[in-house]
């Protein structure tokens, strides 16, 4: 496929509302490059193993609905941070995660859209220090490992359901997700880690400050008490 026709396609797109861009069937070169893209990916498919292609069938049919606005949206408003829900993470390049994952809600933007950190059974124990381990104590029912190296931004659409356990909704404990901001701090945002090790580091030194001046105070006004106490006998 002649890829840099169609760059220069998009380029005069851009000049163009959206209401103006002709449609594809307008484009008989481009719904035959489309067809052989289809083919490629039915050859490829086909040597795949069966789990993967009927995992393959699952996303892409929910992909369809999306566009086709088909898809029922429960999920609005009440996810909050540290919900435990199942995505759809239809569409992956190489080794990354990919189909039905359940994940861990980290952000809600209200626009539709919510940052979450796949979670696999297949990463507990692993050396990475982006998967963070969590099981039965942590509320869920199998060992397993939070990946913050995969970090995505997806909207509602990919979430199929919210995960429940006797009719609870699943919520990771507030150390779990202290633990996440640290490591997202660390090792995404490493100056502002930094300032903030160093601001906690004030905040201590200065709560030190403020306890060995509250025992000061104190001994000041038990002195202070025993003079007034001495005067009053003496008076």
């Amino acid at each position: 496929m002649d890829t840099n026709k169609y760059k220069a396609k998009l380029q005069n797109f851009k000049s163009l509302s959206q209401s103006n861009i002709p449609k594809t069937f307008n484009d008989a070169d481009l719904i035959i490059d489309i067809q052989n893209t289809q083919n490629q990916l039915f050859k490829a498919l086909l040597h795949k193993n069966q789990q993967y292609s009927i995992r393959w069938l699952f996303g892409f049919d929910r992909y369809i609905r999306s566009l086709n606005k088909s898809i029922a949206r429960p999920f609005r408003s009440n996810l909050k941070r540290g919900h435990i829900v199942e995505v759809e993470l239809f569409g992956h390049f190489n080794r990354e995660l990919t189909f039905l994952h359940p994940a861990v809600v980290l952000y809600d933007n209200h626009q539709g859209q919510i940052l979450v950190a796949p979670i696999s059974t297949g990463l507990h124990g692993n050396a990475n220090k982006l998967h963070i381990d969590v099981g039965q104590t942590e509320g869920l029912k199998h060992d397993c490992a939070i990946a913050l190296d995969e970090l995505l931004m997806i909207h509602k659409d990919r979430v199929h359901y919210q995960h429940k356990i006797k009719n609870k909704s699943v919520k990771l404990p507030d150390y779990v997700l202290d633990t996440i901001d640290e490591l997202i701090l660390e090792y995404f945002l490493p100056q502002k880690h930094v300032e903030v090790k160093k601001l906690d580091k004030d905040l201590a030194d200065e709560k030190i400050k403020v306890s060995q001046l509250e025992k000061k105070i104190e001994l000041l006004e038990k002195q202070l008490a025993e003079k007034v106490l001495e005067k009053i006998i003496l008076e």
